[in-house]
């Protein structure tokens, strides 16, 4: 018997100094971040940016290979993530929609609880907009319009019907009692080709005013708003009153059973990378809006934009 306790206590000694000794040696190979979207876009340009900067902050001086995954609304690639062995190799990039939008009808072949967050990332601020050259100037006048002309204001996303952009803008119309009309669209390219050649009204999107161009915002659904000056006189629905404030958030998600010290590594590295000169200038670039949250912050951010938008949902008739 006494044999056999050693050689038990051996092998729990054994065991006990091999744990940690695993854990610190995450990672030994490259880690492979998915993007659900096709290259070149901006949610592929950040995820790249940062990619780059957080292997300087990596364990082993691992690399971090980014790999597009687009299709399906994005859930091509967050199936990818979900599906992916859970020992910290594959994350994702995500923005909201994919995650907090398209499952909740039970379309997607994954649920929000199949992934963890690791790091949320920026906020992509977002307007109601029309032409430059509108009749309608400011929110007040928009406001008026819809109300003298129910179901006429046509105006479009490009995430297609169901998409964040949907789903804030009948958040919008059902605070303000006003019936709007949805044109849904593929791209945000096609999106503004089709707002500037007079076929929608108006559109859900970052406006491009700081770029010289002729998308007007009206009224922020976002609590923030790009940085350059040039949207200081436009309002939030915060600062209206209105209770229809949305956020689309960006970060970077994993699989559920991810273990939790490598979670804290692959956090530490892009918290440190958030903070990189390259990665900052990418924030100013694109008039992102830099916000930070670790995994349990974010998991509560993801919980409450799952509530908020079943009950839209509900009401405009996507979901029971």
């Amino acid at each position: 018997m006494k044999l056999d306790l050693r050689a038990g206590s051996a092998a729990l000694v054994m065991g006990l100094i091999a744990l940690p000794a695993f854990a610190d040696d995450f990672p030994t190979k490259p880690i492979e971040m998915i993007v659900p979207y096709g290259a070149g876009g901006l949610t592929d340009a950040f995820a790249r940016g940062i990619a780059q900067a957080a292997q300087a902050h990596l364990p082993n001086n691992q690399n971090i290979v980014v790999v597009n995954k687009p299709g399906g609304g994005a859930t091509i690639g967050m199936t990818a993530a979900a599906r992916a062995k859970p020992d910290g190799y594959t994350v994702a990039f995500v923005t909201s929609s994919p995650l907090v939008v398209q499952p909740l009808d039970g379309s997607t072949q994954y649920k929000p609880e199949d992934l963890q967050p690791i790091i949320r990332t920026y906020d992509i601020p977002a307007s109601i907009n029309v032409r430059a050259d509108s009749e309608i100037k400011d929110f007040d006048q928009w406001l008026a319009w819809v109300k003298e002309h129910p179901g006429q204001f046509t105006y479009g996303t490009s995430g297609g019907t169901g998409s964040g952009g949907h789903i804030a803008t009948e958040q919008l119309a059902d605070a303000l009692g006003v019936e709007l009309r949805h044109i849904p669209f593929e791209g945000s390219a096609q999106l503004t080709t089709s707002l500037m050649g007079g076929q929608i009204m108006g559109t859900n999107q970052l406006p491009d005013t700081h770029n010289g161009g002729e998308i007007r915002p009206i009224i922020f659904a976002t609590p923030n708003k790009p940085a350059d000056p040039v949207y200081d006189p436009i309002p939030t629905t915060r600062d209206k009153g209105i209770d229809a404030e949305v956020v689309f958030f960006s970060g970077i998600v994993g699989n559920a059973e991810i273990p939790a010290d490598r979670i804290q590594i692959l956090h530490d590295a892009f918290k440190a990378a958030m903070d990189d000169p390259k990665v900052q200038n990418l924030y100013t670039q694109y008039q992102l809006t830099p916000a930070y949250a670790g995994p349990e912050e974010f998991a509560e951010i993801i919980s409450k934009a799952i509530e908020t938008n079943t009950q839209t949902m509900r009401k405009i008739g996507l979901i029971k």
